[in-house]
């Protein structure tokens, strides 16, 4: 009997990940999650992103065209978080007076793949998950999952940014580099 998969991608550090390595073009969701399942059956892909924080028009219309694309993958479900916008002061180094910075967190997409995973692993919806994050947020998820069912968890992430605690806590590490991604390239 082959193994069940259900594969768990945090968007924006997948996002962030890529660009990190310098590929050239952007990685196609539906071919790395087949590539990551290999023979076994894929049950199902959860994608977690929010929406873009940027005031940039034409990047916010980017952003929104690649999560509508998604709703084309065959298996893929979309989560959506949301933004908040965060302010803190910081000492400027050049005239060395406080300023005020603004800039966006992202809130409710650790939480959600967190709860998603552990759930989905009680009710025996997978027999592995695949989670594409390097976030640390996430080792004790994978903790609980390994410790408390009898699912296997493999983690996938490109090399830096890949949190010690979250590469430790899985059963298999799969390191995302040029190399590996080069076939599932847009």
């Amino acid at each position: 009997m082959t193994d069940r998969v259900m594969v768990f991608i945090d968007g924006a550090n997948l996002y962030k990940g890529v660009q990190d390595i310098r590929l050239r073009k952007p990685v196609n969701i539906e071919k790395l999650s087949h590539k990551l399942v290999g023979g076994r059956e894929l049950v199902r892909i959860y994608y977690y992103n929010t929406p873009s924080p940027s005031s940039d028009f034409e990047e916010q219309k980017g952003h929104q065209a690649f999560l509508d694309s998604l709703g084309w993958i065959n298996n893929l479900q979309r989560r959506m978080g949301r933004i908040l916008p965060k302010t803190y002061s910081a000492e400027c180094p050049k005239c060395q007076e406080r300023v005020e910075l603004k800039t966006h967190i992202q809130k409710g997409v650790d939480t959600r793949i967190a709860v998603d995973m552990v759930t989905f692993a009680h009710t025996d919806a997978y027999d592995v998950a695949i989670l594409i994050s390097g976030d640390s947020d996430l080792a004790e998820a994978v903790d609980h999952i390994r410790e408390h069912t009898k699912k296997k968890v493999e983690n996938a992430c490109t090399s830096r940014g890949w949190a010690k605690t979250l590469r430790e806590s899985a059963d298999v590490k799969i390191i995302l580099d040029a190399e590996y991604l080069k076939d599932c390239l847009l």
